[in-house]
């Protein structure tokens, strides 16, 4: 098999997982497991896993000094802000409305390119943009009724979003300079060292001698396929394939998401919500088909 076509199934088996997420991770919280718990559960073991990676692979845990402010900022935008507006936002809303939100942050990417790094807007750019604005605006209209709910937490993945796409902007540099192992092993050591007084606040309020089965399976979920498999293995295979290539995964990830909520009745599509996804969806597309300039495959790494 050559390296494309085992590009194409990991990636396959990637959006297959981000989908189960969405809805897997609320089987767990909050009813038994509290999303900062989660959060930094997730964080630790992260870490854990890669330290052993790094060690065992005899790589560099080295970062230069003239790097480690960058470093420091992609652990709080692409580590601690980004975890904890995702679960806080998931737990608060819909997996369906998550998927959505999320499916913009190549937009978010692109925004902030064309503030910070001069990227090219064009005409079907800006179309673009205003689709899927206007979708997730409606989808934020349409939850408003209930600010403790949807809405609040529709607004939580938008920040999520918007962190993660800052985060890949001043990634960057780090991702072409240095072994991406060994990047994402200290955001995540940061990340889990500055979430600490955070989660420890109601990580004792678990009752973990009896939590349910299906609420380990959840949490073991999220740590090892959602996360260190996800991290794992997507920056080592979206280097096969080119960013047009992986941005169309983008697009199926709601889908998948969508299918797998409807069939285990935690969340609902009705004809308002699948018009604001077409929009949102819509909008992507334009976006990366109108992008001039191409994000480096080492960026292509899923936000959850």
């Amino acid at each position: 098999m050559n390296r494309i076509a085992r590009a194409h199934i990991f990636l396959s088996i990637l959006t297959i997982i981000s989908g189960f997420n969405y809805t897997i991770a609320k089987w767990a919280m909050p009813a038994h497991i509290q999303p900062s718990s989660i959060i930094w559960i997730r964080m630790c073991c992260t870490s854990i896993f890669f330290l052993v990676f790094i060690l065992l692979a005899k790589r560099s845990f080295y970062i230069a000094p003239k790097d480690r402010l960058r470093l420091f900022l992609c652990a709080i935008f692409g580590i601690t802000i980004n975890q904890i507006f995702f679960f806080e936002g998931l737990n608060l809303t819909k997996p369906i409305n998550t998927s959505l939100i999320m499916s913009g942050i190549p937009i978010t990417v692109f925004v902030l390119s064309a503030i910070f790094l001069k990227e090219k807007i064009n005409w079907m750019n800006t179309l673009g943009l205003l689709l899927s604005a206007a979708g997730a605006a409606l989808l934020l209209i349409d939850s408003k009724g209930k600010l403790n709910g949807l809405f609040l937490g529709d607004l939580f993945i938008l920040i999520n979003a918007i962190s993660y796409g800052i985060f890949l902007i001043i990634a960057r540099q780090l991702m072409r300079g240095y072994d991406s192992v060994t990047v994402i092993f200290w955001i995540f050591l940061i990340g889990a060292c500055i979430t600490f007084p955070y989660s420890y606040t109601r990580y004792e309020y678990t009752d973990w001698s009896h939590l349910p089965s299906y609420a380990w399976v959840a949490l073991g979920f999220i740590v090892v396929f959602a996360t260190i498999i996800n991290y794992y293995i997507g920056v080592d295979v979206l280097k096969d394939v080119s960013p047009a290539v992986s941005s169309m995964y983008v697009y199926i990830q709601p889908i998948i998401t969508t299918l797998i909520a409807l069939y285990f009745s935690s969340d609902k599509m009705d004809l308002q919500k699948f018009l604001y996804s077409l929009a949102i969806l819509l909008g992507v597309y334009l976006v990366s088909k109108g992008t001039t300039k191409k994000i480096p495959e080492t960026e292509k790494v899923s936000a959850e």
